[in-house]
């Protein structure tokens, strides 16, 4: 017999299903045979399984097809358990993801019965999911507008004391007049007091106007035309016309800077001729101690400040306190117009401008001013822009401030398209120690130049870049004055101006005999710190990053129940998700090739038959001319 018949061949004709089959057995083997006959004593199983003598020969062109198409098949069968095996596996995955995750709803979805709670099941997720982006839009939005909210505190802590500059209310001492400039010295001549005659007012004499008198000033000095060009004011005030005693003083100041520092120093009063006494805690403090700056309204002011000066008590008694002769006998008579002094309480290191921020301290006058201090720390980006100061105080060797950085930026915006900068500020470039300290605005051509750069300031087309620094300190003074000396007390006052200044012992002592002149030439001030309690102003994020996580997270677990670790879990999902993509576009791309090879084999099977044909057709050609021979 055959060596692979029987049942469960490993080919189509072996296989015992498919004997039975019309193909090769006639359906009569099937029914039971008559009684009495041969096939009556056949066995139970020759009922079912026909005998070999019935059994069709095997097709073994049928069997060389199936071996070739199983060859040809392989992969593609392969390929296609394997994608099935990866879709039952995607339902798996879906079916625990779940069954085990904390996301509320979606075990709800997964194990309703009816399709209508599955649907609601499914709506809720969503709308609860959509309310979850909102509201995530929403707090993330408000954290990267990064707010920023100001924390006020109450402090208390040894204090350090602040700087304190001094200024006379006399540029120019009469004594020194003669150091000075021609045109310096005829302004001065020409506001001399004795040149009025009050008497001219009296009914039926001359009148005169006081400010007629002033007319010619204009031939001292181009500044006061150039620098106030009606062509450069607001429109607002483009034909007014300028107060003369303004004009008197704009003057005085620009013939006053037109002269050398030196000069000018030499010519105001100085520290060692004023000071009567200083202390700080009880201790004496000297001259030495004082920094020189000269201002363009007061001529030179004294600054004193110490690292050393730490306050840990307060009220008057651990304070700084000082006494100053005035020396109102060398004041310019046209020029100064009141007595006393000018004062500025400023942070350590920074710049005094006592013309901005300074107050007036009165002659015979004692004055209380009690400091509270206010410490401002700003915060620093990606929050808020501020200045830290560092490389300013580098490059213009003096404290960071926004009024100092806006001098600068204006006079450097000067100089590149001037050539010179504005005289008012000399000092700043002397402390600086720019290498522009003597590029000063000279010419009218200059001048004009710079009084447009300043309209073009003041109209705001151009501007300044000076952001607030990152720690300020700033001072709230509350003064208070009581009239000083008493008469006694001038007596002693005298005795120590005539130690320390023999020469003008002898004019004060003239004095005596009138009071009031004498208190005139005394100033007496104490600065101290009411209290060592401080207000602290502190900028900070008005969300921390711990507070918006913590937002975040409360967002999620309102809206779909969600932690950290369950979120973890969702991430675990979508990875699996991924890998599962990746597998059925590779499976893709596999089963393309497989096409495409497939076809090439199909191709190359059609040429062969092709070719086979053709040379069976000149076979039987040649045969058949054969015969025919």
């Amino acid at each position: 017999m055959y060596p692979h018949s029987g049942r469960g061949g490993p080919y189509r004709g072996d296989r015992e299903e498919e004997y039975i089959g019309s193909r090769y057995l006639n359906q009569q083997h099937l029914r039971a045979p008559a009684s009495g006959s041969f096939s009556s004593r056949a066995t139970s199983s020759d009922r079912y399984y026909p005998s070999h003598r019935i059994e069709p020969p095997v097709d073994y062109r049928e069997r060389d097809l199936e071996d070739r198409r199983s060859t040809e098949n392989g992969e593609d069968n392969v390929s296609f358990a394997n994608s099935m095996e990866k879709r039952k596996s995607l339902r798996k995955l879906l079916s625990r993801f779940a069954d085990k995750t904390a996301m509320q709803g979606v075990g709800y979805i997964s194990s309703a019965k009816y399709w209508y709670s599955r649907a609601i099941w499914v709506f809720l997720l969503l709308v609860a999911m959509g309310w979850m982006v909102f509201h995530l839009y929403y707090l993330i939005s408000q954290f990267t507008d990064l707010p920023v909210q100001t924390k006020i505190s109450l402090g208390f802590n040894n204090l350090q004391f602040p700087a304190v500059t001094l200024c006379s209310m006399n540029v120019v001492k009469f004594s020194e007049l003669q150091t000075t400039s021609v045109a310096f010295q005829s302004l001065v001549a020409l506001t001399q007091p004795s040149r009025f005659k009050p008497e001219d007012y009296i009914p039926g004499g001359r009148k005169k106007r006081f400010v007629s008198e002033f007319d010619d000033l204009g031939n001292l000095t181009d500044y006061g035309d150039y620098y106030d060009d009606p062509s450069f004011r607001d429109e607002a005030f483009k034909d007014a016309k300028k107060d003369n005693l303004y004009e008197v003083e704009n003057t005085f100041k620009n013939l006053y800077l037109a002269m050398p520092r030196g000069v000018r120093v030499q010519a105001g009063h100085q520290i060692q001729d004023m000071l009567l006494s200083c202390s700080f805690n009880g201790f004496k403090c000297f001259p030495v101690n004082f920094t020189l700056v000269n201002t363009p309204e007061y001529g030179n002011c004294f600054t004193i400040e110490s690292g050393n000066f730490i306050t840990k008590n307060p009220g008057p008694k651990t304070g700084l306190t000082l006494i100053f002769y005035t020396q109102n006998d060398e004041f310019l008579e046209g020029i100064s117009q009141g007595y006393g002094m000018r004062l500025q309480i400023h942070e350590p290191g920074t710049f005094p401008m006592p013309d901005q921020e300074g107050i007036f301290l009165s002659s015979s006058f004692e004055t209380h001013i009690g400091l509270r201090l206010t410490d401002i720390t700003r915060i620093t980006p990606p929050h808020r822009e501020c200045n830290d100061g560092i490389e300013f105080k580098k490059v213009n060797k003096m404290q960071y401030s926004r009024s100092v950085c806006r001098i600068f930026c204006e006079q450097e915006q000067s100089l590149s398209q001037c050539g010179c900068y504005n005289h008012d500020y000399k000092e700043f470039f002397f402390f600086s120690n720019n290498t522009n300290k003597n590029r000063w605005c000279k010419t009218q051509q200059d001048i004009r130049c710079l009084a447009t750069i300043m309209k073009e300031f003041g109209m705001q087309q151009r501007t300044c870049s000076c952001l607030n620094p990152c720690k300020e300190k700033k001072y709230s003074l509350f003064p208070s004055s009581r009239q000083w000396p008493t008469e006694a007390y001038s007596t002693i006052l005298m005795q120590s101006l005539c130690e320390q200044f023999p020469a003008k012992c002898q004019r004060v002592v003239n004095m005596k005999t009138d009071p009031r002149s004498l208190a005139l030439n005394f100033v007496k001030v104490t600065v101290y710190y009411e209290d060592l309690n401080y207000e602290e102003f502190v900028e900070e994020p008005e969300i921390a990053t711990a507070q918006f996580a913590s937002d975040v997270g409360g967002a999620v677990g309102l809206w779909i129940g969600l932690s950290v670790l369950a979120i973890f879990e969702v991430v675990q999902f979508f990875i699996e998700l991924c890998a599962y993509g990746v597998h059925v576009w590779r499976y893709k791309q596999r089963k393309s090739k497989q096409i495409k090879k497939r076809k090439q084999r199909q191709n190359g099977y059609a040429i062969r038959e092709e070719k086979d044909f053709a040379n069976e057709k000149r076979y039987q050609e040649n045969w058949n001319s054969y015969r025919h021979y």
